[in-house]
C-alpha cells in the first residue's frame, strides 16, 4: 500500500482526489490494460442503421419542426494545441540559410513535406503571410530565403497556439479559423429559438484569448442572423488527472517530492458534460469542420441525426411514462429487442418490468459513423461480456492484437469511429441524468510515456465516446465521407474537402 507524506496528501485534496482514490488509480496502473472480447463487428444492416432517401427527409423535417420545444447546445473539445499538426516542419525550422538548404535536401523525399512544399502557396494563411515576410526580408516569394521565413513563421507563429486559432478556410481576402468555422457551421443545425449555444473545452488560462478571438464571428451572426450566442468554457478538472508510476512501480515526483500528474484524457471530459444545462447536445471535435460550401449539406446530416434522436427519445418516453398501463410493458420489452438490442428475460413480472424501466431510462445518443477507409482508431463492434453481446464503440488499445480471432475481427471492421454524436441528457421527467453512473469503468487505458527519458505509466479515463458512455442506450447510423473532414496534420488543409 502506498503511504503518501502530508504534503503529498494536501496536494491530492486541492485537486480532489481522495487518497482511497489515488491508491486505487495506483493500482489500476500496475496492472496491464484489460481487452474487451470482440464477437463480429458492426456493419450495415447489423448494427449500423442505414437511411433511405425517404428517411433523411423525415428526420431532418421532424428535426427542424420541434428542436424549438429544446434547449440545443454544441459541446466541442478544443484544448488541444497546434503542436502536432507542424510537427513534421520541425527539421526544417532552422535560423542558418545553409543548415536550412541542407536540412531541405535530406526531407525533399519525405511524403508530408513533399505534400506541403507542393501545395504551401494553397493555405488561407499565405497571402497574409507572404505580405509580411516580403516587407520584413526585403525577399521574393520564389525563393529559398523565402520558404525559410515562412516554414519559421507558421510554426512560430500557429505551433504553439490552439488548434482552435489555425486559419482552416480561405474566402476571398479573409479566412476563417477552426473555431469561427464551427460557429458559422452552427447556424445549419444548432439555431434554436434564434439562440446558438456552443461549450468549448479549453486550456487553463485560455477563456480571455478565446473571447476575443470568437468575438467577431459572435458579432457577424447575431447581425445576419438576428440571433443570440452563447458561448461558454470549461477546463478539464484537476480531479481527473492521473498519478504517474516509474518501471519499478514507483510513485513519480518532482525535486521537491510533489507528485506528478497528467492528464486522464478525452474521457475525463465526460464530467465537462455532464455540466451542460441542455437537453440535446451535439458533440464533435474542434478540427472537423468543413468550408461553408459545404455546411448545407453536412447540416441536413446534422438534422436528421438530431430528428431520429428526438424519434427514439418521444417513443422511449412514451413507454416510460405509460409502462403500468396494459400491453406497455410486453410493447417496452420488444421495442428494446428491436431498437437496442436488449432482450429481457425474466420470469418475475415486478422484476422484469423494473428491468425494462431501468434500461429504457438512461442518456441516450445517436453516433454517425463514417466508412472506413484506413483511418487510425476505433470503431462499432459487436462485443460479448457477462451481459451478452452488445454493441460497442472499441478503440485500438481494447483490443488483444495478439490473439489471431480478435486482430481478424477488427481488422474486419467497416465503419470509424463516431464523427458525429447527438446526446438527449436528460430523462423522461426532464431531469438531468448523472452522466458518470452509465461509465464502464473497466474500460480505462494505461499510457506508456517517457519522462526526461525514463519510461513512466499513468491511467487514461475510458474514452468519451467508448467507456464513458458503454451504458448509455445508442444506435449507429450510418453517414457518407463528406462528414469527416479531420485537420489532424496542416497538409490535411491541402485536401480538395478543405479548398473553396
Amino acid at each position: 500500500m502506498f503511504e503518501f507524506s502530508k504534503s503529498q496528501i494536501n496536494q491530492l485534496e486541492k485537486r480532489g482526489i481522495s487518497v482511497a482514490n489515488a491508491r486505487a488509480m495506483i493500482a489500476n496502473i500496475s496492472q496491464q490494460n484489460t481487452y474487451c472480447n470482440i464477437h463480429r463487428p458492426a456493419t450495415l444492416g447489423d448494427g449500423i442503421i442505414e437511411f433511405s432517401t425517404t428517411d433523411l427527409q423525415y428526420y431532418a423535417k421532424l428535426y427542424s419542426d420541434t428542436a424549438s420545444n429544446f434547449q440545443v447546445a454544441r459541446f466541442i473539445p478544443a484544448s488541444g494545441m497546434a503542436t502536432r499538426m507542424f510537427s513534421f516542419l520541425s527539421p526544417l525550422v532552422l535560423e542558418d540559410r545553409q543548415a536550412f538548404v541542407k536540412a531541405l535536401e535530406a526531407h525533399q523525399d519525405s511524403p508530408k513535406v513533399k505534400q506541403f512544399l507542393e501545395g504551401y502557396r494553397y493555405f488561407s494563411f499565405y497571402e497574409s503571410m507572404k505580405e509580411q515576410i516580403e516587407r520584413e526580408y526585403k525577399t521574393t516569394s520564389d525563393s529559398i530565403d523565402f520558404l525559410q521565413a515562412f516554414i519559421q513563421a507558421v510554426v512560430k507563429q500557429y505551433a504553439n497556439q490552439p488548434k482552435a486559432f489555425v486559419p482552416f478556410h480561405k474566402y476571398g481576402e479573409n479566412s476563417r479559423t477552426a473555431i469561427e468555422e464551427q460557429l458559422m457551421y452552427a447556424v445549419q443545425f444548432a439555431l434554436v429559438n434564434n439562440r446558438i449555444a456552443h461549450h468549448f473545452t479549453i486550456s487553463p488560462g485560455l477563456e480571455e484569448a478565446f473571447d476575443q478571438h470568437v468575438k467577431e464571428a459572435c458579432l457577424a451572426l447575431e447581425r445576419t442572423h438576428a440571433c443570440t450566442t452563447d458561448i461558454d468554457y470549461s477546463v478539464q478538472e484537476a480531479s481527473t488527472d492521473s498519478l504517474v508510476i516509474d518501471a519499478d512501480g514507483q510513485l513519480v515526483t518532482d525535486d521537491q517530492g510533489q507528485l506528478v500528474f497528467r492528464a486522464g484524457g478525452h474521457g475525463a471530459l465526460l464530467q465537462n458534460l455532464n455540466n451542460i444545462d441542455a437537453d440535446l447536445v451535439f458533440i464533435n471535435n474542434i478540427d472537423n469542420v468543413s468550408p461553408q460550401a459545404q455546411h448545407e449539406e453536412s447540416g441536413m446530416y446534422k438534422r436528421v441525426l438530431g430528428g431520429y434522436l428526438l424519434h427514439i427519445q418521444q417513443e422511449v418516453f412514451r413507454l416510460l411514462r405509460t409502462i403500468d398501463e396494459e400491453g406497455v410493458l410486453e410493447e417496452a420489452i420488444h421495442f428494446l429487442d428491436q431498437q437496442f438490442h436488449v432482450h429481457i428475460q425474466e420470469d418475475d413480472i415486478a422484476l422484469r418490468k423494473q428491468k425494462v424501466i431501468d434500461r429504457l431510462n438512461r442518456p441516450l445518443r445517436i453516433c454517425g459513423m463514417v466508412p472506413n477507409s484506413g483511418d487510425p482508431g476505433g470503431g462499432p463492434f459487436w462485443v460479448e461480456d457477462e451481459m451478452g453481446v452488445r454493441l460497442q464503440i472499441v478503440e485500438r488499445a481494447q483490443v488483444d492484437l495478439h490473439q489471431p480471432s480478435q486482430a481478424a475481427h477488427f481488422q474486419q471492421g467497416t465503419h470509424f469511429n463516431p464523427v458525429e454524436l447527438v446526446c438527449s441528457l436528460v430523462d423522461f421527467e426532464g431531469n438531468p441524468f448523472d452522466l458518470r453512473a452509465f461509465v464502464d469503468p473497466s474500460t480505462y487505458f494505461i499510457v506508456s510515456k517517457t519522462l526526461n527519458g525514463k519510461p513512466i505509466k499513468s491511467m487514461e479515463h475510458p474514452g468519451l465516446w467508448n467507456g464513458s458512455m458503454a451504458f448509455w442506450n445508442t444506435l449507429f447510423v450510418s453517414i457518407p465521407s463528406s462528414m469527416f473532414t479531420p485537420v489532424k496534420e496542416v497538409i490535411d488543409l491541402l485536401r480538395s474537402t478543405h479548398q473553396n
